[in-house]
């Protein structure tokens, strides 16, 4: 079968979609990844097939004023969802040009969270099969109880707002026609479309009467490491004394990395650990950096963090999903959106320290949090948890789920080229 899976965002919302199409070549089946162009030698190094889509400023939010004050907003605020929107509507129209050009001759189509609306329209047009991959879990399953009934209304209403902009953008893009007044997940819950949670039931249990079509899979984990030869200095300094504790925000924004860094000396220094500072971009500034720290621009978590005591992190869902891979604790420090979540579970869990919003982190509330982190019996839990997790193949499960529920589907699919669509 010819898969075209799409996804996009951040690095963590890409390496899933890379393993489940390495899990889907290895079953025989034909796949492509459409994801951002920065994303491309991730995708082709493990043989999958590339395609682009347009980047846009979600990718790029963090690196201006106005995508920190947007992206740093809690979920449960409008600023965050505002600046979504806003960022799909400014590149709306490349995007689904570019989806409906790596979904040509595609027998079914699997779309991530935030290409999930992309995938549908694309699917509903062409009479293929859409495969829905959460590499985050809805919003649904995290809201609180006394407020999942309202959210169908909030979606329906959301949707009414946002109906009219993506008309013109289907009309320009593919020359279709006006969608419907019904929000699209309703539609897609109505028809049983398969739903792929690639996050562990461990960490995040389904809740009671989830429905069949959806199903947790497990993490969708990469084979071995992307770094082969990470630098002789690093490995001297892992060697040189007991595990460090690896400090790293992802590609969250800092509007002063400077201090940020001194920060995180002070507490490391406070809590007398090591530590590895994975800077990337954002923190390479001109700043001394003492002895008891390794700076690195990147290096693998899953080579580094089994090598660590601890991480303390943004408590992105990648970077979570290492973590407990590698069997260490965290230190969360949320910054936005499902943060919050992984960020509660790692505490819950007793694998990591309580949470400490970032905008709320000082040198001493870091240090404490590190020395909660390192204590025997959350380092045991963490062990514990890791073994268990390493256990699941959640590709394997995935790729299984894939085939069952759409061999059970009409073998006399139509497929309707993009460019004869009404």
């Amino acid at each position: 079968m010819r898969v075209t899976l799409l996804t996009v965002g951040s690095r963590g919302d890409v390496q899933p979609m890379v393993a489940f199409g390495v899990g889907l070549q290895d079953a025989g089946h034909q796949v492509r990844l459409a994801t951002h162009p920065r994303f491309e030698s991730l995708v082709t190094r493990h043989g999958v097939e590339f395609a682009p889509l347009a980047e846009g400023r979600l990718s790029r939010g963090a690196e201006t004023e106005e995508g920190r004050q947007w992206m740093e907003a809690d979920s449960r605020r409008l600023p965050a969802a505002v600046g979504f929107l806003r960022d799909a509507r400014s590149v709306a129209r490349e995007r689904l040009t570019d989806a409906a050009r790596a979904c040509e001759d595609a027998e079914a189509i699997v779309a991530a969270n935030l290409a999930m609306v992309v995938g549908w329209q694309i699917a509903r047009l062409r009479g293929v099969p859409l495969v829905r991959a959460y590499i985050e879990p809805p919003a649904w399953m995290i809201t609180r109880r006394s407020m999942r009934r309202l959210a169908p209304v909030v979606r329906q209403t959301g949707w009414l707002a946002v109906r009219p902009w993506l008309n013109a953008v289907r009309r320009d893009a593919l020359g279709a026609g006006p969608l419907g007044l019904r929000e699209p997940l309703a539609d897609l819950d109505r028809r049983r479309e398969p739903a792929l949670m690639a996050f562990s039931a461990e960490v995040l249990p389904p809740p009671p009467g989830l429905s069949d079509w959806f199903e947790v899979m497990g993490y969708w984990f990469l084979g071995g490491t992307d770094d082969a030869a990470p630098p002789d200095a690093l490995v001297e300094f892992l060697a040189a004394g007991e595990p460090p504790v690896a400090v790293g925000f992802g590609t969250m924004i800092d509007p002063d990395p400077a201090a940020t860094v001194g920060l995180i000396a002070e507490a490391l220094h406070r809590a007398g650990r090591r530590g590895i500072l994975l800077r990337g971009a954002r923190y390479r500034v001109d700043v001394p950096v003492p002895p008891h720290i390794f700076a690195v621009d990147a290096i693998d978590h899953d080579w580094l963090f089994p090598r660590c005591l601890a991480a303390v992190h943004h408590a992105a869902v990648g970077t979570t999903a290492a973590a407990l891979r590698g069997g260490i604790p965290s230190v969360p420090i949320p910054h936005m959106t499902d943060q919050f979540l992984w960020a509660r579970r790692l505490c819950e869990l007793e694998v990591g320290s309580a949470p400490i919003r970032r905008r709320e982190l000082t040198s001493e509330a870091l240090a404490h949090a590190i020395a909660a982190a390192t204590r025997d019996d959350t380092r045991r839990g963490a062990a514990e948890l890791g073994a268990r997790i390493r256990r699941e193949d959640g590709v394997a499960r995935a790729v299984e789920s894939f085939e069952r529920r759409l061999a059970a589907r009409p073998s006399n699919v139509h497929l309707t080229p993009i460019g004869t669509l009404p």
